[in-house]
């Protein structure tokens, strides 16, 4: 597989052992499909149609079933952990595919709850949150861990905290603040590594200096629920 953003990448024939490879557009490596312009399009169908799967399985075996605990448990261990699977390594940032990925837990909450009241109000009545905030949860959670030492990660090489040496910009911004880089292109502007940046920032400074994991996951749902985000 070539990666290219060009419409018309180069052209070349690979052999091994005098075997021509075969070249294909995208390739699946550890559950996570990539194709050969980085984009996660090809990911999210594969992901969301195996949750569909999953859910519709669920609802045929569980179909006179009204406990919304057994339910509840049953679509977050087996349906929504294939939605939310790396999802620290692809970025569902198009609005395409942040749809296609809601919709599971759309369709999954008028099952569970055996009605068609607006989409935050079931999450409400089941205490669940968008996909979308449990996304920005697992991506601030995985700085947090990578800071602490927990993950095997040197994230100094992927980003920059401010110091006293930002003389002006040290005035709207604190020393647990990172640093906002240019992308160019949305490929690299959606990357773990720079999205986390607005992500982290966002965070009052009491959350970001969490003593551990559990306080900062802690927080970091009391915030969003705050926001009134989902």
């Amino acid at each position: 597989m070539k990666i290219s953003r060009n419409k018309q990448p180069f052209t070349s024939t690979f052999f091994l052992n005098n075997t021509e490879l075969e070249e294909v557009d995208k390739f699946r490596n550890l559950g996570v499909t990539t194709d050969h312009h980085v984009k996660w399009k090809s990911h999210v169908n594969c992901v969301v149609a195996k949750a569909n799967r999953m859910l519709g399985l669920i609802k045929r075996t569980c179909r006179g079933l009204n406990d919304l605990k057994t339910l509840r448990t049953l679509y977050c261990s087996l349906v929504r952990s294939n939605l939310e699977y790396c999802s620290v390594v692809r970025s569902s940032y198009s609005p395409n595919n942040i749809d296609k990925l809601e919709g599971v837990q759309r369709r999954a909450t008028k099952f569970i709850l055996k009605t068609k009241n607006f989409y935050t109000v079931r999450l409400e009545k089941l205490n669940l949150f968008s996909l979308e905030d449990r996304r920005f949860l697992i991506d601030v959670t995985f700085f947090f861990k990578t800071l602490k030492g927990f993950v095997d990660i040197d994230v100094s090489h992927f980003v920059d905290f401010y110091s006293n040496l930002d003389y002006y910009s040290i005035r709207h911004y604190d020393h647990f603040m990172l640093k906002k880089k240019y992308a160019r292109t949305n490929t690299l502007k959606y990357s773990y590594f720079h999205r986390i940046v607005d992500s982290w920032n966002m965070l009052p400074v009491d959350i970001r200096t969490a003593y551990c994991t559990g306080e900062l996951k802690f927080k970091v749902k009391k915030f969003l629920m705050s926001k009134s985000w989902f």
